[in-house]
Protein backbone atom coordinates (compact mmCIF):
# COMPACT_ATOMS: atom_id res chain seq x y z
CA UNK A 1 0.00 0.00 0.00
CA UNK A 2 3.09 2.14 0.77
CA UNK A 3 4.57 1.69 -2.59
CA UNK A 4 1.55 2.53 -4.03
CA UNK A 5 0.78 6.08 -2.19
CA UNK A 6 4.82 6.76 -2.87
CA UNK A 7 4.04 6.44 -6.95
CA UNK A 8 0.79 8.49 -6.69
CA UNK A 9 2.06 11.12 -5.02
CA UNK A 10 5.17 11.29 -7.41
CA UNK A 11 3.04 11.34 -10.14
CA UNK A 12 0.91 14.52 -8.27
CA UNK A 13 3.89 16.43 -7.46
CA UNK A 14 4.83 16.37 -11.44
CA UNK A 15 1.28 16.93 -12.50
CA UNK A 16 1.02 19.99 -9.62
CA UNK A 17 4.50 21.91 -10.50
CA UNK A 18 2.30 25.10 -11.26
CA UNK A 19 1.11 27.79 -8.28
CA UNK A 20 -2.59 27.17 -9.26
CA UNK A 21 -2.07 22.83 -9.12
CA UNK A 22 -0.45 23.17 -5.44
CA UNK A 23 -4.10 22.98 -3.68
CA UNK A 24 -5.07 19.84 -6.14
CA UNK A 25 -1.70 18.06 -4.66
CA UNK A 26 -2.58 19.16 -0.88
CA UNK A 27 -5.80 17.61 -1.34
CA UNK A 28 -5.06 14.63 -2.51
CA UNK A 29 -1.98 14.39 0.28
CA UNK A 30 -5.13 15.35 2.93
CA UNK A 31 -7.05 12.66 1.52
CA UNK A 32 -4.35 10.19 2.08
CA UNK A 33 -3.46 10.94 4.98
CA UNK A 34 -6.71 10.81 6.65
CA UNK A 35 -7.67 7.52 4.74
CA UNK A 36 -4.25 5.70 6.49
CA UNK A 37 -3.52 5.46 10.17
CA UNK A 38 -1.00 7.62 12.48
CA UNK A 39 2.49 6.03 12.25
CA UNK A 40 4.60 6.20 15.63
CA UNK A 41 6.58 9.72 14.76
CA UNK A 42 3.07 11.23 13.88
CA UNK A 43 0.65 12.94 16.18
CA UNK A 44 -2.87 12.73 16.32
CA UNK A 45 -4.60 15.60 14.07
CA UNK A 46 -6.25 18.04 16.63
CA UNK A 47 -9.24 19.42 14.71
CA UNK A 48 -10.73 22.57 14.92
CA UNK A 49 -13.28 25.08 13.46
CA UNK A 50 -12.07 25.55 10.19
CA UNK A 51 -9.16 22.95 9.94
CA UNK A 52 -7.44 20.64 11.57
CA UNK A 53 -2.80 20.59 12.19
CA UNK A 54 -0.83 17.80 13.63
CA UNK A 55 3.50 17.19 13.62
CA UNK A 56 4.70 14.86 11.52
CA UNK A 57 8.48 13.75 11.87
CA UNK A 58 10.46 12.04 9.38
CA UNK A 59 12.76 9.03 11.38
CA UNK A 60 16.07 8.56 10.70
CA UNK A 61 16.85 5.13 10.42
CA UNK A 62 20.67 5.85 10.96
CA UNK A 63 22.22 8.32 13.83
CA UNK A 64 21.67 11.82 12.56
CA UNK A 65 22.30 15.32 14.10
CA UNK A 66 19.15 16.70 12.66
CA UNK A 67 15.80 15.63 11.91
CA UNK A 68 13.36 17.21 9.67
CA UNK A 69 9.73 17.03 10.41
CA UNK A 70 6.80 19.68 9.38
CA UNK A 71 3.88 20.77 11.02
CA UNK A 72 0.90 20.58 8.74
CA UNK A 73 -2.06 22.47 8.87
CA UNK A 74 -5.33 21.65 6.75
CA UNK A 75 -7.33 24.13 5.88
CA UNK A 76 -11.14 24.54 4.83
CA UNK A 77 -12.19 26.38 2.05
CA UNK A 78 -12.49 30.08 2.87
CA UNK A 79 -10.00 29.50 5.91
CA UNK A 80 -6.45 31.40 6.40
CA UNK A 81 -3.61 31.09 9.07
CA UNK A 82 -0.84 33.02 9.43
CA UNK A 83 2.90 33.64 8.30
CA UNK A 84 5.82 33.77 11.22
CA UNK A 85 4.78 37.98 11.28
CA UNK A 86 1.17 38.72 10.32
CA UNK A 87 1.57 42.33 10.16
CA UNK A 88 -1.15 44.87 11.04
CA UNK A 89 -3.27 41.70 13.14
CA UNK A 90 -2.73 37.91 13.78
CA UNK A 91 -1.74 34.83 15.29
CA UNK A 92 1.89 33.22 14.02
CA UNK A 93 2.67 30.13 14.50
CA UNK A 94 4.29 29.07 17.25
CA UNK A 95 6.04 25.64 18.28
CA UNK A 96 7.26 24.94 21.63
CA UNK A 97 8.83 21.75 22.47
CA UNK A 98 10.63 22.57 25.53
CA UNK A 99 9.31 18.94 27.50
CA UNK A 100 10.84 17.17 24.52
CA UNK A 101 14.03 14.80 25.37
CA UNK A 102 17.04 14.70 23.83
CA UNK A 103 16.65 17.64 21.65
CA UNK A 104 19.15 20.82 21.77
CA UNK A 105 17.28 23.48 19.59
CA UNK A 106 14.10 22.88 17.02
CA UNK A 107 13.07 25.39 14.67
CA UNK A 108 10.50 26.21 12.27
CA UNK A 109 10.30 27.83 8.71
CA UNK A 110 7.81 29.45 6.54
CA UNK A 111 6.83 29.17 3.07
CA UNK A 112 6.33 32.28 0.92
CA UNK A 113 2.92 33.86 2.40
CA UNK A 114 -0.03 35.85 0.83
CA UNK A 115 -0.66 39.40 1.34
CA UNK A 116 -4.15 39.90 2.11
CA UNK A 117 -6.70 43.28 2.88
CA UNK A 118 -9.67 42.63 5.30
CA UNK A 119 -11.10 46.27 4.87
CA UNK A 120 -8.30 48.69 6.29
CA UNK A 121 -6.31 45.75 7.57
CA UNK A 122 -3.53 44.24 5.50
CA UNK A 123 -1.78 40.94 7.11
CA UNK A 124 0.29 38.02 5.90
CA UNK A 125 -0.50 34.36 5.85
CA UNK A 126 -1.85 31.18 3.51
CA UNK A 127 -5.17 30.11 2.38
CA UNK A 128 -4.75 26.65 1.17
CA UNK A 129 -3.27 24.17 3.23
CA UNK A 130 0.68 24.27 4.04
CA UNK A 131 2.69 22.26 5.81
CA UNK A 132 5.01 24.32 7.57
CA UNK A 133 9.08 23.07 8.05
CA UNK A 134 10.67 22.23 11.24
CA UNK A 135 14.00 20.91 12.18
CA UNK A 136 14.95 19.31 15.34
CA UNK A 137 19.37 19.50 16.24
CA UNK A 138 19.57 16.48 18.45
CA UNK A 139 22.26 16.27 21.52
CA UNK A 140 22.95 12.78 21.59
CA UNK A 141 22.19 11.18 17.88
CA UNK A 142 22.58 7.86 19.25
CA UNK A 143 19.71 8.00 21.92
CA UNK A 144 16.13 7.61 21.67
CA UNK A 145 14.54 11.34 20.95
CA UNK A 146 11.09 11.98 22.58
CA UNK A 147 9.44 15.09 20.94
CA UNK A 148 6.77 16.47 23.39
CA UNK A 149 5.32 20.18 23.24
CA UNK A 150 2.47 21.92 21.58
CA UNK A 151 1.87 24.37 18.52
CA UNK A 152 -0.22 27.59 19.09
CA UNK A 153 -1.34 29.01 15.79
CA UNK A 154 -4.71 30.79 14.82
CA UNK A 155 -7.18 29.42 11.85
CA UNK A 156 -9.46 32.19 10.38
CA UNK A 157 -12.43 32.63 8.67
CA UNK A 158 -14.19 36.32 9.43
CA UNK A 159 -12.85 35.60 13.12
CA UNK A 160 -9.89 34.01 14.08
CA UNK A 161 -9.67 30.92 15.95
CA UNK A 162 -6.52 30.53 18.45
CA UNK A 163 -5.90 26.81 17.98
CA UNK A 164 -3.51 24.58 20.56
CA UNK A 165 -2.05 21.41 19.15
CA UNK A 166 -0.66 19.06 21.67
CA UNK A 167 2.18 16.38 20.44
CA UNK A 168 4.12 14.05 22.17
CA UNK A 169 6.17 11.45 19.83
CA UNK A 170 8.58 8.89 20.85
CA UNK A 171 11.02 8.49 17.57
CA UNK A 172 13.10 4.47 17.78
CA UNK A 173 14.43 4.71 14.63
CA UNK A 174 11.67 3.05 12.86
CA UNK A 175 11.71 4.24 9.04
CA UNK A 176 8.69 6.60 8.39
CA UNK A 177 6.48 5.29 5.86
CA UNK A 178 6.26 7.04 2.23
CA UNK A 179 3.49 9.38 2.58
CA UNK A 180 5.21 11.28 5.45
CA UNK A 181 8.73 11.25 3.71
CA UNK A 182 7.04 12.86 1.07
CA UNK A 183 4.73 15.34 2.34
CA UNK A 184 7.92 16.59 4.82
CA UNK A 185 10.44 16.56 1.15
CA UNK A 186 7.75 18.99 -0.70
CA UNK A 187 7.54 21.43 2.20
CA UNK A 188 10.96 21.78 2.71
CA UNK A 189 11.10 22.29 -0.94
CA UNK A 190 8.36 25.51 -0.90
CA UNK A 191 10.63 27.30 0.68
CA UNK A 192 12.37 30.51 -0.47
CA UNK A 193 15.74 30.35 -2.16
CA UNK A 194 18.55 32.39 -0.10
CA UNK A 195 19.40 35.83 -1.30
CA UNK A 196 22.04 36.88 -3.22
CA UNK A 197 23.13 40.23 -4.07
CA UNK A 198 20.67 40.57 -7.38
CA UNK A 199 18.14 39.06 -5.49
CA UNK A 200 17.44 40.50 -1.83
CA UNK A 201 17.95 43.79 0.54
CA UNK A 202 20.49 45.79 -0.26
CA UNK A 203 20.10 48.00 2.79
CA UNK A 204 17.89 48.84 5.70
CA UNK A 205 17.75 52.59 6.96
CA UNK A 206 15.89 53.57 9.92
CA UNK A 207 13.88 57.22 10.29
CA UNK A 208 11.86 56.95 13.71
CA UNK A 209 9.86 53.94 13.95
CA UNK A 210 9.74 53.26 10.40
CA UNK A 211 12.77 51.45 8.30
CA UNK A 212 13.49 52.17 4.48
CA UNK A 213 14.21 48.58 2.58
CA UNK A 214 15.94 48.70 -0.76
CA UNK A 215 16.04 45.89 -2.56
CA UNK A 216 17.65 44.45 -5.73
CA UNK A 217 15.45 42.41 -8.04
CA UNK A 218 16.15 40.03 -11.17
CA UNK A 219 13.37 41.49 -13.17
CA UNK A 220 11.90 44.78 -13.92
CA UNK A 221 8.30 43.40 -13.91
CA UNK A 222 6.56 42.16 -12.07
CA UNK A 223 5.86 44.52 -8.89
CA UNK A 224 7.67 43.17 -6.36
CA UNK A 225 6.49 42.40 -2.48
CA UNK A 226 8.03 42.33 0.76
CA UNK A 227 7.42 40.16 4.33
CA UNK A 228 9.42 41.74 6.80
CA UNK A 229 9.67 40.11 10.66
CA UNK A 230 12.25 41.34 13.66
CA UNK A 231 13.96 39.27 15.88
CA UNK A 232 11.80 38.53 18.53
CA UNK A 233 12.00 41.73 20.68
CA UNK A 234 10.69 43.40 17.72
CA UNK A 235 7.63 43.60 15.81
CA UNK A 236 6.72 45.04 11.81
CA UNK A 237 3.66 45.89 10.48
CA UNK A 238 3.16 45.24 6.68
CA UNK A 239 5.42 46.95 4.42
CA UNK A 240 4.53 49.14 1.50
CA UNK A 241 6.40 50.19 -1.74
CA UNK A 242 7.42 53.73 -1.84
CA UNK A 243 9.43 53.68 -5.34
CA UNK A 244 10.73 51.58 -7.93
CA UNK A 245 12.93 51.98 -10.76
CA UNK A 246 14.22 49.13 -13.22
CA UNK A 247 15.91 46.21 -10.87
CA UNK A 248 15.29 48.45 -8.03
CA UNK A 249 12.54 49.27 -5.45
CA UNK A 250 12.28 50.81 -1.91
CA UNK A 251 9.45 49.94 0.57
CA UNK A 252 8.99 51.30 4.00
CA UNK A 253 7.87 49.00 7.28
CA UNK A 254 6.68 50.03 10.51
CA UNK A 255 7.76 48.73 13.73
CA UNK A 256 4.94 48.39 15.95
CA UNK A 257 6.51 46.95 18.62
CA UNK A 258 10.23 47.18 20.52
CA UNK A 259 10.37 50.44 19.31
CA UNK A 260 13.37 51.23 21.69
CA UNK A 261 15.43 48.22 20.90
CA UNK A 262 18.81 48.86 18.75
CA UNK A 263 20.32 47.38 16.89
CA UNK A 264 17.82 45.70 15.11
CA UNK A 265 17.97 43.21 12.60
CA UNK A 266 15.37 42.54 9.61
CA UNK A 267 14.19 38.95 8.83
CA UNK A 268 12.76 39.23 5.22
CA UNK A 269 11.14 37.24 2.16
CA UNK A 270 11.31 39.05 -0.61
CA UNK A 271 8.75 37.89 -4.15
CA UNK A 272 8.29 38.83 -7.43
CA UNK A 273 6.02 37.18 -10.04
CA UNK A 274 6.74 33.19 -8.93
CA UNK A 275 10.36 33.63 -7.40
CA UNK A 276 11.16 34.52 -4.06
CA UNK A 277 14.24 34.67 -1.50
CA UNK A 278 14.73 35.20 2.01
CA UNK A 279 17.28 36.82 4.16
CA UNK A 280 18.25 39.01 7.04
CA UNK A 281 19.75 41.94 7.42
CA UNK A 282 21.13 44.35 10.11
CA UNK A 283 19.08 47.73 10.45
CA UNK A 284 21.08 50.88 10.53
CA UNK A 285 20.26 54.13 12.08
Amino acid sequence: MMNQISVILDRAQKACNGQKMKSKFYLLVAMLVLANPAFAANSDWTKTPGGSVRLIIDTPTQPTTEIRGALQINLDPGWKTYWKEPGDAGVPPELDLTESSNIKSYSISFPTPHRFEDGGTHWAGYKRPVALPVTLTLIDPAKPVHVKGHAFLGICETICIPVTAQFDISIHGTASDPLTKTIIDNAFSQLPQEASATFGATSAMRKDDRVRITVSLPDEYPEPDIFVAGDGAVTFGMSKLKGREAKRAVFSAPIVAGKDKKPIQLHYTLVQGDKAVSGSIDVQE
